[in-house]
Protein backbone atom coordinates (compact mmCIF):
# COMPACT_ATOMS: atom_id res chain seq x y z
CA UNK A 1 0.00 0.00 0.00
CA UNK A 2 1.48 3.38 -0.98
CA UNK A 3 2.66 5.63 1.81
CA UNK A 4 1.42 9.20 1.79
CA UNK A 5 2.30 12.16 3.93
CA UNK A 6 -0.47 13.41 6.24
CA UNK A 7 -2.42 16.34 4.86
CA UNK A 8 -1.54 19.70 6.39
CA UNK A 9 -3.26 23.00 5.49
CA UNK A 10 0.00 24.79 4.84
CA UNK A 11 2.42 25.86 2.13
CA UNK A 12 6.06 24.93 2.74
CA UNK A 13 9.45 26.24 1.69
CA UNK A 14 12.69 24.28 2.06
CA UNK A 15 16.17 25.68 1.38
CA UNK A 16 19.43 23.75 1.53
CA UNK A 17 22.82 25.37 1.19
CA UNK A 18 26.53 24.75 1.70
CA UNK A 19 27.00 28.34 2.88
CA UNK A 20 28.15 28.54 6.51
CA UNK A 21 25.57 29.25 9.21
CA UNK A 22 27.93 29.09 12.18
CA UNK A 23 28.36 32.85 12.47
CA UNK A 24 26.58 35.71 14.19
CA UNK A 25 26.19 37.47 10.85
CA UNK A 26 24.19 34.59 9.36
CA UNK A 27 21.78 34.74 12.32
CA UNK A 28 21.53 38.54 12.17
CA UNK A 29 20.83 38.50 8.44
CA UNK A 30 18.06 35.95 8.90
CA UNK A 31 16.30 37.72 11.78
CA UNK A 32 16.52 41.12 10.09
CA UNK A 33 14.88 39.73 6.98
CA UNK A 34 12.09 38.20 9.06
CA UNK A 35 11.59 41.51 10.86
CA UNK A 36 11.43 43.41 7.57
CA UNK A 37 8.35 41.39 6.54
CA UNK A 38 6.37 42.58 9.53
CA UNK A 39 4.15 41.04 12.22
CA UNK A 40 2.75 38.21 10.09
CA UNK A 41 6.26 36.79 9.69
CA UNK A 42 7.46 37.43 13.23
CA UNK A 43 7.64 34.42 15.57
CA UNK A 44 5.82 34.32 18.88
CA UNK A 45 7.75 31.50 20.54
CA UNK A 46 11.07 29.82 19.91
CA UNK A 47 13.28 27.06 21.22
CA UNK A 48 15.78 24.43 20.20
CA UNK A 49 13.32 21.59 20.76
CA UNK A 50 9.62 21.00 21.27
CA UNK A 51 7.79 22.29 23.19
CA UNK A 52 8.96 25.83 22.42
CA UNK A 53 8.71 27.93 25.58
CA UNK A 54 10.73 31.10 25.05
CA UNK A 55 8.85 34.25 24.02
CA UNK A 56 10.29 35.95 20.96
CA UNK A 57 11.33 39.54 21.72
CA UNK A 58 13.17 41.23 18.89
CA UNK A 59 14.47 43.86 21.32
CA UNK A 60 16.62 41.15 22.89
CA UNK A 61 18.59 40.33 19.77
CA UNK A 62 21.58 38.86 21.61
CA UNK A 63 19.40 36.29 23.39
CA UNK A 64 17.69 35.27 20.18
CA UNK A 65 20.95 34.99 18.26
CA UNK A 66 22.40 32.89 21.08
CA UNK A 67 19.55 30.43 20.53
CA UNK A 68 20.84 30.02 16.94
CA UNK A 69 23.81 28.28 18.58
CA UNK A 70 21.62 26.36 21.07
CA UNK A 71 22.76 28.62 23.89
CA UNK A 72 26.47 27.89 23.41
CA UNK A 73 28.25 31.23 23.85
CA UNK A 74 31.21 30.38 21.63
CA UNK A 75 33.63 32.74 19.94
CA UNK A 76 33.91 32.65 16.17
CA UNK A 77 37.35 31.11 16.62
CA UNK A 78 35.85 28.25 18.63
CA UNK A 79 33.09 27.78 16.07
CA UNK A 80 35.72 27.43 13.36
CA UNK A 81 37.97 25.03 15.24
CA UNK A 82 35.74 22.22 16.48
CA UNK A 83 32.66 20.30 15.32
CA UNK A 84 29.39 22.10 16.14
CA UNK A 85 25.80 21.65 15.09
CA UNK A 86 22.52 23.18 16.21
CA UNK A 87 18.87 23.61 15.39
CA UNK A 88 16.34 26.34 16.10
CA UNK A 89 12.55 26.14 15.94
CA UNK A 90 10.11 29.06 15.94
CA UNK A 91 6.37 29.47 15.52
CA UNK A 92 4.03 32.40 15.01
CA UNK A 93 0.46 33.27 15.86
CA UNK A 94 -2.64 33.25 13.66
CA UNK A 95 -3.49 34.20 11.00
CA UNK A 96 -0.23 33.03 9.39
CA UNK A 97 0.71 30.38 11.99
CA UNK A 98 4.16 30.66 10.46
CA UNK A 99 6.78 28.13 11.47
CA UNK A 100 10.55 28.07 11.05
CA UNK A 101 13.21 25.40 11.40
CA UNK A 102 16.93 26.14 11.01
CA UNK A 103 19.49 23.35 11.13
CA UNK A 104 23.24 23.63 10.59
CA UNK A 105 26.57 21.84 10.88
CA UNK A 106 30.03 23.33 10.62
CA UNK A 107 31.94 20.05 10.36
CA UNK A 108 31.34 16.70 8.71
CA UNK A 109 33.01 13.92 6.75
CA UNK A 110 30.16 13.55 4.29
CA UNK A 111 27.92 15.80 2.21
CA UNK A 112 25.70 17.77 4.57
CA UNK A 113 23.59 20.84 3.96
CA UNK A 114 22.55 23.66 6.21
CA UNK A 115 18.82 24.19 5.93
CA UNK A 116 15.97 26.61 6.48
CA UNK A 117 12.39 25.37 6.44
CA UNK A 118 9.36 27.68 6.54
CA UNK A 119 5.68 26.77 6.65
CA UNK A 120 2.70 29.11 6.58
CA UNK A 121 -1.08 28.77 6.80
CA UNK A 122 -2.65 27.91 3.46
CA UNK A 123 -6.02 29.56 4.35
CA UNK A 124 -4.14 32.80 5.13
CA UNK A 125 -2.38 32.77 1.75
CA UNK A 126 -5.60 32.03 -0.11
CA UNK A 127 -7.43 35.05 1.37
CA UNK A 128 -5.91 37.31 -1.26
CA UNK A 129 -3.28 37.15 -3.97
CA UNK A 130 -1.12 39.67 -2.15
CA UNK A 131 -0.51 37.29 0.75
CA UNK A 132 0.79 34.57 -1.54
CA UNK A 133 2.87 37.03 -3.57
CA UNK A 134 4.47 38.30 -0.36
CA UNK A 135 5.33 34.77 0.75
CA UNK A 136 6.98 34.02 -2.61
CA UNK A 137 8.95 37.29 -2.30
CA UNK A 138 10.03 36.27 1.20
CA UNK A 139 11.26 32.91 -0.09
CA UNK A 140 13.00 34.66 -2.98
CA UNK A 141 14.79 36.94 -0.51
CA UNK A 142 15.95 33.92 1.52
CA UNK A 143 17.35 32.45 -1.70
CA UNK A 144 19.18 35.69 -2.50
CA UNK A 145 20.53 35.87 1.04
CA UNK A 146 21.72 32.28 1.53
CA UNK A 147 22.54 31.12 -2.03
CA UNK A 148 21.11 27.58 -1.79
CA UNK A 149 22.13 24.63 -3.89
CA UNK A 150 18.43 23.71 -3.98
CA UNK A 151 15.16 25.15 -2.65
CA UNK A 152 11.46 24.54 -3.26
CA UNK A 153 7.94 25.77 -2.47
CA UNK A 154 5.17 23.19 -2.35
CA UNK A 155 1.67 22.50 -1.08
CA UNK A 156 1.80 20.04 1.81
CA UNK A 157 -1.97 19.57 1.85
CA UNK A 158 -2.06 17.41 -1.25
CA UNK A 159 0.48 14.91 0.16
CA UNK A 160 3.77 15.82 -1.43
CA UNK A 161 5.75 13.41 -3.58
CA UNK A 162 7.89 11.42 -1.19
CA UNK A 163 9.97 8.27 -1.10
CA UNK A 164 9.94 5.43 1.37
CA UNK A 165 11.64 2.32 2.62
CA UNK A 166 9.47 -0.69 3.45
CA UNK A 167 7.70 1.10 6.27
CA UNK A 168 9.06 4.60 6.83
CA UNK A 169 9.59 7.90 5.06
CA UNK A 170 13.10 9.09 4.37
CA UNK A 171 14.17 12.57 3.30
CA UNK A 172 15.37 13.57 -0.11
CA UNK A 173 19.14 13.04 -0.15
CA UNK A 174 20.59 15.57 -2.59
CA UNK A 175 23.83 13.59 -2.77
CA UNK A 176 21.91 10.49 -3.90
CA UNK A 177 19.30 11.82 -6.32
CA UNK A 178 17.52 14.91 -7.58
CA UNK A 179 14.20 15.41 -5.74
CA UNK A 180 10.93 15.25 -7.65
CA UNK A 181 9.98 18.66 -9.03
CA UNK A 182 7.68 20.60 -6.72
CA UNK A 183 5.51 23.61 -7.61
CA UNK A 184 8.42 26.10 -7.53
CA UNK A 185 12.00 24.83 -7.58
CA UNK A 186 15.12 26.96 -7.16
CA UNK A 187 18.20 25.47 -8.83
CA UNK A 188 21.50 26.71 -7.41
CA UNK A 189 24.86 26.76 -9.23
CA UNK A 190 25.56 22.99 -8.92
CA UNK A 191 22.31 22.11 -10.70
CA UNK A 192 22.77 24.88 -13.27
CA UNK A 193 26.22 23.51 -14.07
CA UNK A 194 24.88 19.97 -14.35
CA UNK A 195 21.73 20.70 -16.40
CA UNK A 196 22.79 23.83 -18.27
CA UNK A 197 21.49 27.37 -17.84
CA UNK A 198 19.65 27.53 -21.18
CA UNK A 199 18.20 24.05 -20.67
CA UNK A 200 16.54 25.09 -17.40
CA UNK A 201 15.37 28.46 -18.72
CA UNK A 202 13.70 26.79 -21.72
CA UNK A 203 11.91 24.05 -19.77
CA UNK A 204 8.28 23.47 -20.90
CA UNK A 205 6.55 24.81 -17.79
CA UNK A 206 4.54 27.87 -16.76
CA UNK A 207 7.52 30.03 -15.84
CA UNK A 208 11.29 30.13 -15.48
CA UNK A 209 13.40 33.06 -14.31
CA UNK A 210 16.84 33.93 -13.01
CA UNK A 211 17.09 34.96 -9.36
CA UNK A 212 20.51 35.91 -8.04
CA UNK A 213 22.78 32.97 -8.80
CA UNK A 214 19.79 30.58 -8.98
CA UNK A 215 17.23 29.74 -11.65
CA UNK A 216 13.58 29.28 -10.72
CA UNK A 217 11.40 26.68 -12.41
CA UNK A 218 7.66 27.04 -11.67
CA UNK A 219 5.48 24.25 -13.02
CA UNK A 220 2.04 25.93 -12.88
CA UNK A 221 0.57 29.36 -12.24
CA UNK A 222 -0.85 28.58 -8.79
CA UNK A 223 0.32 26.38 -5.95
CA UNK A 224 -3.26 25.58 -4.93
CA UNK A 225 -3.99 23.23 -7.82
CA UNK A 226 -2.58 19.74 -8.21
CA UNK A 227 0.24 19.53 -10.72
CA UNK A 228 -1.07 17.57 -13.73
CA UNK A 229 0.87 14.28 -14.02
CA UNK A 230 1.22 14.79 -17.76
CA UNK A 231 2.90 18.17 -17.23
CA UNK A 232 5.31 16.84 -14.62
CA UNK A 233 6.17 13.93 -16.92
CA UNK A 234 6.71 16.28 -19.87
CA UNK A 235 9.17 18.41 -17.89
CA UNK A 236 11.04 15.37 -16.55
CA UNK A 237 11.23 13.85 -20.05
CA UNK A 238 12.59 17.17 -21.32
CA UNK A 239 15.44 17.14 -18.81
CA UNK A 240 16.21 13.46 -19.36
CA UNK A 241 16.41 14.02 -23.12
CA UNK A 242 18.80 16.95 -22.59
CA UNK A 243 21.40 14.62 -21.08
CA UNK A 244 24.14 13.20 -23.27
CA UNK A 245 22.69 10.14 -25.12
CA UNK A 246 25.54 7.85 -24.10
CA UNK A 247 25.11 8.75 -20.44
CA UNK A 248 21.33 8.44 -20.73
CA UNK A 249 21.67 4.95 -22.17
CA UNK A 250 23.98 3.95 -19.35
CA UNK A 251 21.65 5.23 -16.63
CA UNK A 252 18.36 4.06 -18.11
CA UNK A 253 15.09 5.79 -17.29
CA UNK A 254 14.15 7.38 -13.99
CA UNK A 255 17.56 8.80 -13.15
CA UNK A 256 16.51 12.39 -12.51
CA UNK A 257 13.64 14.10 -10.64
CA UNK A 258 12.14 10.77 -9.57
CA UNK A 259 10.33 9.08 -7.92
CA UNK A 260 7.11 11.06 -8.02
CA UNK A 261 5.24 9.43 -5.16
CA UNK A 262 5.67 7.36 -2.04
CA UNK A 263 4.79 4.05 -3.69
CA UNK A 264 8.15 4.10 -5.45
CA UNK A 265 11.11 2.86 -3.43
CA UNK A 266 14.22 4.88 -2.68
CA UNK A 267 16.46 3.61 -5.47
CA UNK A 268 20.14 4.40 -5.15
CA UNK A 269 21.29 2.57 -8.27
CA UNK A 270 19.96 5.11 -10.78
CA UNK A 271 21.04 8.61 -9.93
CA UNK A 272 22.36 11.78 -11.43
CA UNK A 273 23.44 14.45 -8.99
CA UNK A 274 25.63 17.55 -9.14
CA UNK A 275 29.07 18.00 -7.70
CA UNK A 276 28.62 19.81 -4.38
CA UNK A 277 31.42 22.00 -3.11
CA UNK A 278 31.11 21.60 0.64
CA UNK A 279 34.45 22.89 1.88
CA UNK A 280 32.79 26.08 3.17
CA UNK A 281 31.02 24.05 5.85
CA UNK A 282 34.15 22.98 7.63
CA UNK A 283 36.24 24.39 10.45
CA UNK A 284 39.57 25.84 9.45
CA UNK A 285 41.59 23.06 11.09
CA UNK A 286 39.92 20.13 9.39
CA UNK A 287 42.39 17.77 7.76
CA UNK A 288 42.75 18.63 4.07
CA UNK A 289 42.38 15.00 2.96
CA UNK A 290 39.07 14.72 4.78
CA UNK A 291 37.80 17.84 3.04
CA UNK A 292 38.72 16.45 -0.37
CA UNK A 293 37.04 13.10 0.36
CA UNK A 294 33.90 14.76 1.71
CA UNK A 295 33.63 17.00 -1.32
CA UNK A 296 34.00 14.15 -3.79
CA UNK A 297 31.40 14.49 -6.58
CA UNK A 298 28.72 11.85 -7.05
CA UNK A 299 28.16 10.83 -10.65
CA UNK A 300 28.46 14.27 -12.17
CA UNK A 301 27.70 14.58 -15.87
CA UNK A 302 31.15 15.90 -16.72
CA UNK A 303 32.91 12.91 -15.16
CA UNK A 304 30.55 10.47 -16.79
CA UNK A 305 31.20 12.00 -20.19
CA UNK A 306 34.94 11.54 -19.73
CA UNK A 307 34.57 7.81 -19.08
Amino acid sequence: MPLITPARPQIDFLLRTTKPFHSKKAAQDFFRLVDAYGPNYRPFKYGNYEPMKQIFNDKKEDEIILSWFEGADLSQEELESRPCHAQLMMKGRPPTKIGYFIGWHNWANSVLFNMISVNISKPFLKKNAGNMAQFVHFCDDLVRLFSPVHAEIYDYTSSIPCTNTKSAFIPDRLDIRCPALKWRTYFGPPYIKMLGRDTILNAPCWKTEELGDSIVLQLTETVYEDIPPALRQEVVDYFEESIDPQLRAELGTGFIFRPFDASQSYEKAKKLVPEFQIQELFGKNLDEAAVIEAGKPHLSIEEKRKK
